[in-house]
C-alpha cells in the first residue's frame, strides 16, 4: 500500500526539480534564437557543426510563421491507432497475443459520414520469428505499428471507393511519429526486417498521391532548442568532444531543460486568439532517415491548435506540395477543435483500439477455455493468482 504521507514528503523535496524555474533559460533563449534568425551564415554553421545532438534543416527563415485558415466545410478523414496484449508469462500455455486494431472515418459536408471500425488479430510467436533474430515483446510493439499503417492505407482505399472521396480533400492521420525512431537502436535485421514494411506502405499513400500526417500531441523534442545550443556555443566551428575535452562549463546547458514549443510560443506569442499559426518546415536529421526513399523523408513544423501547441510530421510529397501542406494544418485545427482540443477522429480510434483489462481478461479466458476443451494442462503463477484475487 502507498504510504501518501512519506509521499507527499518526498514531492514536496523534488519541488524545483519537478517545477524548474526557466525565466533565465527562456530569455537567454529568446534572445539568441532572434539572433541566430537574422544570422545569413548560421545554417552553414549549422552545417559544419560537429554536434553530439540532433538538428534539423529548415525551409526560408527560422522565425518564418504562417497563418492557418479555420474554413474547411467539406473534408474527410481517417485515423487509425493500435493496442496489444502481450503473451503472459505466468500463464503457462498463453504464448499467443493479441493486436487490435481500430479507426475512425469521418466525412464532413451535405451528407456527413461517421464510420468506425475494430479488428482484432492473434498471432503466435513464431509469426514473428525469424532467423536473424528472436522474439521478444518489442517485436510485437513493432509488428503493432506495422499493422496500423496496413490498416489506414487499406481502409483508405475502400472508403474511397465508397464515397468518391477526392484526394485532395481527403486526409490520413496517424498519432504519433512518422519519424521510426524506435528501430534506430534495434538490431540490423530488426530495423531491415521492419522498416522496409513500414516504407512499403508508406510509399502506397505517395503512389496513390494520399495526404498522410502524423499529430504528435504535447510534443517533447528539442531539436529548435538544438538549434539554439550550437548558436551559444563558444567555438566558431561547433565541436562537442573538443568542448567537453577542454572546459568544465558549458553556455549551452542553459536552455537544457527546454522543449521546442517553449521555443515556439515565442514566436507565436504575439498574435490574436482563435487565429492559428503554424511555423516553418523542418527536415529531420536523424539517422533512420537515411534509409528513407527522398520522396518520403519526413519534414515537420509546429502548428497552434488553440488549446497547445502540436507536432505535424509529413514526408517530402505531401510537404513541397503546398495544397496539401496548407490542407493538413486546416483539418488538424477543425479537428482539435471539434475534440476539445485533440482531433476527434484520432481520439475516437483511440476507443476502437484500445483493450481495457476486461477485455484483457476475456482473451485469456478464452485461451483457457480452449485448452479444457482440447484436454491441456494449464499453470497459473501464484503470483498471478493473487493479482487475480483468487483466494483468502
Amino acid at each position: 500500500m502507498l504510504d501518501r504521507a512519506k509521499l507527499a514528503t518526498q514531492i514536496n523535496q523534488f519541488a524545483n526539480k519537478i517545477f524548474p524555474d526557466t525565466f533565465l533559460s527562456s530569455d537567454v533563449a529568446q534572445k539568441k534564437w532572434e539572433q541566430i534568425s537574422n544570422d545569413q551564415y548560421f545554417l552553414q554553421k549549422v552545417d559544419a557543426a560537429q554536434s553530439s545532438f540532433l538538428v534539423p534543416g529548415w525551409q526560408g527563415n527560422l522565425s518564418d510563421t504562417f497563418e492557418v485558415k479555420n474554413d474547411l466545410k467539406d473534408y474527410s478523414v481517417l485515423a487509425v491507432d493500435g493496442s496489444q496484449v502481450y503473451p503472459d508469462r505466468n500463464f503457462s500455455g498463453a504464448s499467443c497475443f493479441l493486436i487490435n486494431s481500430g479507426g475512425c472515418f469521418l466525412k464532413y459536408g451535405e451528407k456527413s459520414v461517421a464510420r468506425f471500425f475494430t479488428k482484432p488479430r492473434v498471432f503466435l510467436p513464431d509469426d514473428l520469428k525469424d532467423e536473424r533474430f528472436a522474439f521478444s515483446r518489442d517485436l510485437i510493439d513493432l509488428k503493432r505499428e506495422e499493422i496500423e499503417f496496413k490498416d489506414l492505407f487499406e481502409k483508405f482505399l475502400f472508403y474511397k471507393k465508397e464515397y468518391n472521396l477526392k484526394n485532395d480533400e481527403s486526409v490520413c492521420l496517424v498519432d504519433g511519429t512518422i519519424i521510426f525512431w524506435p528501430l534506430e537502436g534495434k538490431p540490423p535485421a530488426v530495423k531491415k526486417y521492419f522498416l522496409d514494411r513500414y516504407l512499403y506502405y508508406l510509399n502506397q499513400f505517395y503512389k496513390n498521391n494520399v495526404s498522410i500526417a502524423g499529430f504528435i500531441s504535447f510534443p517533447k523534442s528539442k531539436e529548435l532548442v538544438n538549434l539554439i545550443k550550437i548558436g551559444l556555443c563558444r567555438f566558431d566551428l561547433v565541436d562537442c568532444i573538443k568542448c567537453h575535452k577542454e572546459f568544465d562549463d558549458f553556455p549551452c546547458k542553459v536552455v537544457d531543460n527546454l522543449i521546442d514549443t517553449k521555443i515556439v510560443k515565442m514566436l507565436l506569442n504575439n498574435y490574436e486568439k482563435n487565429k492559428f499559426y503554424r511555423t516553418t518546415l523542418f527536415y529531420s536529421n536523424s539517422k533512420i532517415i537515411q534509409s528513407y526513399t527522398d520522396h518520403l523523408k519526413p519534414c515537420f513544423f509546429y502548428l497552434d491548435v488553440g488549446a497547445e501547441i502540436v507536432r505535424i510530421e509529413i514526408p517530402v510529397y505531401v510537404a513541397f506540395d503546398q495544397k496539401k501542406l496548407d490542407f493538413i494544418c486546416k483539418v488538424a485545427v477543425d479537428q482539435s477543435l471539434k475534440g476539445n482540443g485533440y482531433p476527434v477522429s484520432l481520439a475516437e480510434s483511440h476507443e476502437q483500439a484500445v483493450i481495457k483489462n476486461a477485455d484483457r481478461e476475456f482473451f485469456y479466458h478464452l485461451i483457457y477455455k480452449l485448452g479444457i476443451e482440447q484436454n491441456r494442462r494449464f499453470f497459473m503463477s501464484q503470483k498471478s493468482i493473487k493479482k487475480r484475487g483468487i483466494g483468502i
